[in-house]
């Protein structure tokens, strides 16, 4: 992959928020990319950044919210192949341990 990306989407309303995050995960597999799901974001990874902002753009459309926050980060790196895991397995090498707690 030759970029990663962080997206959070954040649905603004009082209630609980999983079922629009569920629906803007829902619209990301359209797309050719990777994610991970985390507690705070969603991680992708494409070959082309391209896919990456296409992505975005379709999980924040599919909330259905009056308001929406929605970051993205990218770290596009085209002459470099890039994996989130092999990020974390360096971080973990460096430890001499898993990154997990």
């Amino acid at each position: 992959m030759t970029a990663i990306a962080r997206l959070e989407i954040i649905p603004v309303r009082e209630e609980r928020m999983s079922d629009q995050i569920a629906a803007a995960i829902d619209a990301l597999d359209q797309f050719d990319i990777s994610y991970e799901l985390t507690p705070m974001d969603t991680v992708i990874e494409a070959d082309d950044v391209s896919e990456i902002f296409a992505a975005a753009e379709a999980a924040h459309d599919a909330i259905d919210e009056d308001r929406i926050i929605t970051s993205l980060e990218i770290d596009h790196q085209p002459e470099r192949e890039q994996h989130t895991t092999d990020r974390v397995a360096a971080v973990e090498h460096e430890l001499g341990r898993s990154a997990q707690g």
